[in-house]
């Protein structure tokens, strides 16, 4: 008996330790706030920028439109009087678009300079006065804005943008600058005499049409053969005036401004 007491006491004494599930690894917890600090100080600043830049970016627009005002509203919003003959005794009258009427008047030009229909001919050469009469309104508001002051000042106070936008805002400014070249020097249908320019103080005010000026198929004609002698100048004011509309358009983002109007 008592060797079984002291086999009993001699025994070890079993202890069973039970491990912390829950303890927490403070060296995965540390690095992973060290990284999150570091993305942060990387993302930070960039956002920052970001929002600099979209805010800078923001800003111009509304400087650049400001003062472009004139022009932005003739090429985008404007309307203006298109004659388009459904046959050869009738005539229907859009509103158009610059850019709308452009387009429709390339499209009817290559249709019908050739005809020998007198109405169609009347068509081709109102719509192409019309054209011209609106970019020489064009000029004269491009006329009025200092294009040199315009770039000093997003020079001056644009230094929050970013290369690439003042890269598109001196490519807007020159190719205002061609624009106006352009159409200057391909404007050639001023002796035009079916739609005649009415210049008052040596300034394009309007179009003068003669009612009579129907029953002289013969004028009407020869100013139709003046404009396919000088067709290349047509479609360079054509090409432009596209150009200068897309490229606006582009920059003040106008497809994203007409679904805020719409909605």
């Amino acid at each position: 008996m008592n060797d079984t007491i002291a086999s009993q006491v001699t025994e070890p004494i079993k202890v069973q330790i039970i491990e912390n599930t829950d303890k927490v690894d403070w060296n995965i917890w540390f690095l992973s706030i060290a990284v999150i600090s570091l993305i942060a100080a990387v993302l930070i600043p960039f956002a920052q920028k970001k929002y600099e830049e979209s805010k800078s970016k923001y800003g111009f627009h509304l400087y650049i439109k400001k003062k472009l005002g004139i022009v932005w509203n003739l090429l985008t919003y404007d309307k203006f009087d298109y004659k388009q003959p459904t046959s050869a005794e009738s005539m229907n009258d859009l509103h158009l678009t610059f850019y709308n009427l452009i387009r429709q008047l390339e499209k009817d030009y290559n249709k019908n300079k050739n005809t020998i229909h007198p109405l169609f001919a009347f068509g081709l050469l109102f719509n192409l006065q019309n054209l011209l009469f609106t970019v020489k309104r064009v000029q004269y508001a491009l006329n009025e804005i200092d294009l040199n002051d315009l770039d000093e000042k997003t020079l001056a106070f644009g230094d929050k943008l970013s290369k690439k936008e003042h890269h598109k805002l001196n490519a807007i400014f020159m190719l205002i600058e061609h624009y106006f070249s352009i159409t200057s020097f391909h404007d050639k249908f001023d002796s035009l005499k079916t739609i005649k320019r009415d210049i008052k103080s040596s300034k394009w005010v309007g179009l003068i049409v003669d009612k009579s000026v129907l029953k002289n198929q013969e004028m009407i004609l020869k100013d139709l053969e003046y404009l396919k002698e000088n067709e290349s100048s047509i479609f360079e004011i054509i090409n432009i005036s596209k150009l200068l509309t897309q490229e606006l358009k582009s920059y003040f983002d106008f497809n994203k401004l007409m679904k805020k109007r719409n909605r």
